[in-house]
């Protein structure tokens, strides 16, 4: 019972984190157009800085879950001292300490560009920054962490890409709220336009990793990873249709704030899928490893 309580905290306060790195990323990248637009830019900072607070604390209590599942010796395990020093001066420290330091980074960017204290540009450089070091998180910990620099940079290239497409629906969600449906439609056909390619490149990269990681086309049916991998497979589809939808049929067809209105819908269903895309990625990074008979 004990484990399962410390695995369920390591698996939603990563899944938060996944969240609030893609958040940074959607941040970072957002379309030229909208971020000229300061009332926009405020609205979305109003959204995201509570998301990166919880991403900071989430990062933390990522870290303390982790050593209570390590000490097993229950809450008090996950305080006590010596093993704190023992988890903090390993990878998972590491780990923790980039996420935290990313995530205070992040928000201190935010309100700086809000109080218009630091000018877009070096926000976007910041940021850009803070998200390869980000990234470099990954690497530290799993079965990733033994492989060489190619593996270790296309799954860093994979994560971007996944980052930049989750972390832009939130903001997409408020282009429909803040400009008009023509200017609405003028910015999901570039974003749209853009996604083609970035998510044609993910989905290559995610085919060599599973091509890299599964020893046989038996390993996806006959394992607990192959399994929950293939439900991540099922999100992943049920986005890219949902993504498909709103390229070729919506976004075309936008003539009104009802077309408007549609479209921020259907983001709504998009942003939860991608919540429970990164809960099942982390599930499968932090609970199910990919161990295979």
């Amino acid at each position: 019972m004990e484990l399962i309580l410390w695995n369920t905290s390591i698996v939603v306060s990563k899944a938060i984190f996944y969240f609030g790195f893609a958040s940074i990323v959607g941040f970072a990248f957002l379309m030229h157009k909208p971020a000229e637009n300061r009332a926009f830019r405020k609205h979305v900072v109003y959204h995201l800085a509570p998301v990166l607070v919880l991403s900071l604390f989430a990062s933390a209590a990522w870290f303390f879950a982790k050593t209570g599942a390590f000490s097993e010796s229950g809450l008090q395990g996950a305080f006590d001292p010596i093993m704190l020093e023992v988890m903090w001066d390993s990878p998972v420290g590491d780990v923790a300490l980039a996420r935290m330091l990313m995530s205070a980074i992040a928000i201190a960017l935010l309100l700086g560009a809000l109080m218009k204290l630091i000018p877009l540009l070096a926000v976007r450089a910041i940021m850009t920054a803070i998200i390869i070091y980000g990234l470099y998180s990954f690497t530290l910990i799993g079965h990733i962490a033994e492989k060489g620099l190619t593996d270790k940079l296309i799954l860093a290239t994979h994560i971007a890409i996944m980052g930049w497409w989750f972390g832009a629906l939130l903001p997409l969600k408020m282009v429909c709220q803040h400009f008009s449906a023509e200017d609405t439609k003028t910015i999901m056909t570039d974003f749209g336009r853009i996604a083609g390619y970035l998510v044609t490149i993910l989905a290559l990269l995610g085919i060599y990793m599973a091509y890299s990681l599964f020893t046989s086309p038996e390993d996806l049916i006959q394992s607990q990873y192959g399994l929950i991998f293939l439900s991540k497979l099922l999100i992943v589809g049920l986005l890219l249709l949902l993504a498909a939808r709103h390229r070729f049929i919506l976004v075309p067809a936008m003539q009104n704030a009802g077309d408007k209105a549609q479209l921020k819908r259907s983001i709504n269903i998009e942003i939860l899928l991608a919540f429970a895309l990164l809960l099942i990625t982390s599930v499968l990074t932090s609970v199910v490893g990919p161990q295979f008979n």
